[in-house]
């Protein structure tokens, strides 16, 4: 629990509190977000990690934050995948058409098959999908849809926000 005089200051608290609501952003999306500058929402930041309030996660070439009593490592895996636009893309796709191919995907989200490749196998080793061969090919679906659903239950306005603004 944070303690109350951790979150006195008005714009410390509006990080904390979006920062919950919206696990996984990087710093100049919360500056943007937000509408503070960023060496403002920086320093905050720095505060509340100093304290363990908050949690940094190298993610590629950003730095996301994340509440950890809030959300769990697998979470802030695949929340910041699909923080991107094709990921996020393709499971939907297959969460409405399970098995299906990477050509498939890749044709209905107009995305170079090779683009999908690369995606397909994040979202592999991330283990939010897996594959079943069938002659030739294979086809993909959801690992474990029950959990998936209740991270878009929690999170889904957050990631839909982002897709909107970025895709």
């Amino acid at each position: 629990m944070v303690k109350k005089e951790v979150l006195d200051l008005e714009t410390r608290r509006k990080v904390y509190n979006f920062i919950s609501c919206h696990p996984g952003l990087h710093l100049s999306e919360l500056s943007r977000k937000l509408d503070i500058p960023v060496s403002t929402i920086n320093y905050h930041l720095g505060y509340l990690k100093k304290l363990g309030t908050l949690v940094a996660k190298h993610e590629g070439r950003y730095v996301r934050y994340y509440i950890p009593q809030k959300i769990g490592v697998s979470d802030k895996k695949i929340i910041n995948l699909l923080r991107h636009d094709t990921p996020f893309r393709i499971v939907m796709y297959l969460m409405q058409n399970p098995n299906s191919s990477q050509i498939c995907i890749s044709k209905y989200l107009k995305r170079h098959p090779t683009t999908i490749s690369f995606h397909l196998d994040k979202l592999l080793e991330a283990d939010i999908i897996e594959y079943t061969p069938n002659g030739t090919e294979l086809q993909y679906k959801i690992k474990n849809e029950p959990e998936l659903i209740d991270l878009f239950t929690k999170y889904g306005d957050s990631l839909l926000d982002d897709l909107n603004n970025n895709g």
